[in-house]
C-alpha cells in the first residue's frame, strides 16, 4: 500500500469567483427534486437520542471513542481521482456535503477514504466549508463524515497544520456572520480530543484576533468542546480559561439565542467531569446569565444542577454559610429562566421535584440539631444555606414578575413547585393556608395569587414562601439564621434582567 505523495495543492474558487477555463468542472445534472426535498431538513438538526426519564432528560449518548489503530491513505485510482475531485467541486459550488458524503459511501474502504480527505483539505478554507455544508444530511452521513475526518487526522492523511487552515478566517472564503456550526459538529462526532482541540484552539485565536467578539465562532467552540472526553474537556477548561471567557461572553447572544443547540451540549458535556472542578462549575455559573429563553440551555443547565447542585452552592457560599452577592445573584436568575418564565423545557418537571426535595432534605437535616443550646457552627452554616436558597427562590419568582413582565408564568411556575412536592411533603405548611396535602391546585393558586405583591422591594413583601420551611425549623437560632439569609437572598436578587 503507497501513500500518496503531497505535492502543491490544487487551488479551488471562493464560492463566489468564476472558474477559470482549465479548472472547469462539469456539473452534474440537477438532482431530482424529491431527493433534494428529503435532504432539506433544518439546519443544525439535533440528534436524535434516547432520554432517560430519571434524569431530567439528560442525554444518553456518550462521546464517540476513537478506534485504535488509523488506516493510512492509499493511491487514488485515476477514475477514483477524477470522481473525488467532481464531488469536492460539487459540493463546494453547491453548498452541499451530501456529495463528499456519496463518494465516501460509495467508497468504504478507511483508506480510500483518507486519501479522499487528504486530497480535501490540500484546498484549506475550502474543506472547512464544505463540512460546514451539512443541513441536508442524515445523521448517519454526518457519522460517516466524522468517522473519516478522525481516520485521517489520527493517520497523518490531515495534519493539524491543514485542519487549522481549513478554519475560514474573513475573507478567507467566509462571509461575514457566517456560523461554523456544521463544521463544529462534524470535528465534535469524532470524539477525538487532540483534533476538537486544535479546531478549537484556532477558532478560538480568530476570535480574540477579532477582538473577543464572534458569537457564530463561540457557539462553534462550544459545540465542538461537547464532543471532547470529560477528562480532556477539564484539561481544556483549566488551560484556556481566556479563550473560554470569549466564548461565554458570546454565547447565546446574537439572532439564534433562542435556539442554538450548543450552550446546551456544552453543559452537558461539562456535568459529565465527575466530582465536579473548579473550573466546569465555573462554567455553569458563568453561562447563567446566558440561559435567555434557550429551552435546551435551560434543560442543560438544570441537569447540571440536579446532579452538581451541593458543589454549585458551595462554590457560592462565603465562610459563614451564606450564598455570596454573586451567588444570591446568580440563583436568583437560575431559577427565574428554570422555574417561573417560559419557556419550558423537557424535565422541568423533574427539576421542580428536585429542588423541592433537596429543601426537604436540607430541612431535616436542621431538625437533627432541634434541642442544641447554641447549635453548631455547621448547623448554623446549613441553615444560612438553605435560607439563601429560599431567598433565592422568592427572588427568581420576584423577578419574573416584576422584571420580565412574566405574572401569570411566575404564578404558575410558583403553583408547579409546590404541587410538586405533594406526594413527599404532604405535612408542609402553606402559611395562612393549611397543610400542603390538603390543598388543590386552584387553591394553592389562590394562595399564590392572593399573596404576590407587585413591584415589591422588601423581603417582608416576597410571597411566604419561606414560612413553609422556616416553620418547620424547631431550634430558634437556627430559624434565626435561616430568617437572616433568606430576607439578604431575596434583597440582592438579580436585577436588570430583559
Amino acid at each position: 500500500m503507497s501513500t500518496i505523495q503531497r505535492g502543491n495543492p490544487k487551488r479551488v474558487e471562493t464560492r463566489t469567483a468564476e472558474r477559470t477555463e482549465g479548472q472547469a468542472v462539469t456539473k452534474p445534472a440537477v438532482r431530482d427534486n424529491a431527493v433534494r426535498a428529503e435532504r432539506a431538513r433544518d439546519a443544525f438538526q439535533a440528534t436524535p437520542v434516547t432520554r432517560n426519564a430519571v434524569s431530567l432528560g439528560a442525554e444518553t449518548t456518550t462521546v464517540r471513542a476513537t478506534s485504535t489503530t488509523a488506516v493510512a491513505p492509499t493511491a487514488l485510482t485515476a477514475s477514483e481521482q477524477k470522481a473525488a475531485e467532481q464531488a469536492i467541486a460539487n459540493a463546494h459550488d453547491g453548498r452541499d456535503a451530501s456529495y463528499v458524503a456519496d463518494w465516501l459511501k460509495a467508497n468504504p474502504d478507511p483508506a480510500k477514504q483518507a486519501a479522499f480527505m487528504d486530497l480535501m483539505f490540500k484546498f484549506g478554507p475550502v474543506a472547512g466549508a464544505i463540512l460546514d455544508d451539512v443541513q441536508r444530511l442524515p445523521e448517519a452521513d454526518r457519522a460517516g463524515l466524522s468517522r473519516a475526518l478522525d481516520n485521517a487526522y489520527r493517520s497523518g492523511a490531515v495534519s493539524p497544520g491543514e485542519l487549522e487552515e481549513a478554519v475560514a478566517s474573513a475573507h478567507r472564503g467566509e462571509l461575514p456572520g457566517e456560523t461554523h456550526e456544521g463544521l463544529a459538529g462534524i470535528v465534535a462526532g469524532t470524539g477525538n480530543a487532540d483534533l476538537i482541540e486544535t479546531y478549537a484552539k484556532k477558532e478560538m485565536e480568530i476570535i480574540r484576533a477579532d477582538g473577543g467578539y464572534d458569537q457564530q465562532r463561540s457557539a462553534a467552540v462550544a459545540t465542538a468542546l461537547a464532543g471532547m472526553p470529560p477528562d480532556r474537556l477539564q484539561s481544556f477548561l483549566a488551560e484556556n480559561k481566556d479563550g473560554m471567557a470569549d466564548v461565554l461572553k458570546n454565547i447565546n447572544a446574537g439572532m439564534d439565542a433562542s435556539y442554538s443547540p450548543a450552550l446546551g451540549k456544552l453543559l452537558d458535556a461539562a456535568g459529565r467531569i465527575n466530582p465536579p472542578t473548579p473550573e466546569s462549575l465555573k462554567l455553569f455559573t458563568d453561562s447563567i446569565d446566558k440561559l435567555g429563553e434557550n429551552s435546551e440551555s435551560r434543560a442543560a443547565a438544570a441537569r447540571f444542577f440536579t446532579q452538581h447542585g451541593d458543589a454549585v452552592l458551595s462554590s457560592l457560599q462565603d465562610k459563614a454559610g451564606s450564598l455570596t452577592l454573586d451567588g444570591e445573584k446568580k440563583m436568583s436568575e437560575f431559577f427565574t429562566r428554570t422555574l417561573f418564565s417560559p419557556p419550558e423545557f423537557e424535565g422541568q418537571a423533574a427539576f421542580r421535584q428536585d429542588v423541592m426535595s433537596r429543601l426537604e432534605t436540607m430541612g431535616a437535616g436542621l431538625e437533627e440539631h432541634a434541642t442544641e443550646n447554641p447549635p453548631s457552627q455547621d448547623a448554623k452554616r446549613d441553615a444560612r444555606l438553605m435560607g439563601s436558597l429560599v431567598g433565592a427562590l422568592e427572588g427568581g419568582f420576584q423577578i419574573a414578575v416584576d422584571e420580565l413582565n412574566k405574572r401569570n408564568d411566575a404564578v404558575k411556575g410558583m403553583v408547579d413547585l409546590l404541587f410538586s412536592a405533594k406526594s413527599f411533603l404532604p405535612d408542609l405548611p402553606i402559611p395562612g393556608a393549611g397543610k400542603l396535602k390538603d390543598l388543590t391546585i386552584d387553591q394553592l393558586q389562590g394562595w399564590v395569587t392572593s399573596n404576590l405583591q407587585e413591584k415589591a422591594q422588601n423581603a417582608s413583601e416576597a410571597i411566604p414562601f419561606h414560612g413553609a420551611f422556616g416553620e418547620q425549623i424547631s431550634n430558634p437560632d437556627l430559624r434565626t439564621d435561616y430568617d437572616a439569609a433568606r430576607v439578604s437572598a431575596f434583597v440582592n436578587r438579580q436585577r436588570g434582567l430583559s
